[in-house]
């Protein structure tokens, strides 16, 4: 199969081959849809991080939002970029691999299209669990009896 991009409209054809009843496009969006869940399947990954332009109203950007997740075509093939938030405590070149694997499977599987880079971004850490052992209304309390006098 022959990847191809029509820039203009921002989809992808699926083949190269003049099928009888027509051609199968994807749009950019949805590869990066694919992408964004992929990614958060992969143990360790806690959520996607928010892309600066997430914040704009669609008509000012003209991007379609899809949280931590850009896709590039050039002509070496599909990149994406993903930006995402891991759990505390994860071997963070595993988790890596595991993004970049997870993606490039559920792309080829869904669309036949091959990926040939996927960069990933740790854009921050997230504990598992919350630390209940401390009180919120009794942070400076000091225990008179062990301070020096």
């Amino acid at each position: 199969m022959v990847k191809q991009a029509n820039l203009a409209n921002k989809n992808f054809l699926l083949s190269a081959e003049k099928m009888d009843d027509g051609q199968t496009m994807v749009a950019r969006h949805a590869l990066e849809l694919i992408a964004q869940a992929a990614t958060l399947e992969v143990d360790g990954v806690a959520a996607m991080q928010t892309n600066v332009y997430d914040h704009f109203p669609k008509s000012l950007t003209n991007i379609a939002k899809t949280k931590g997740v850009l896709l590039e075509n050039d002509e070496d093939g599909l990149n994406f970029d993903v930006s995402v938030v891991l759990h505390y405590g994860v071997v963070v070149p595993k988790v890596a691999f595991a993004i970049q694997q997870s993606i490039k499977k559920n792309l080829a599987d869904l669309t036949g299209l091959t990926v040939t880079e996927v960069n990933v971004n740790i854009a921050d850490l997230v504990p598992d669990e919350t630390n209940d052992t401390l009180d919120p209304d009794h942070l400076f309390d000091h225990d008179l009896a062990k301070e020096p006098s």
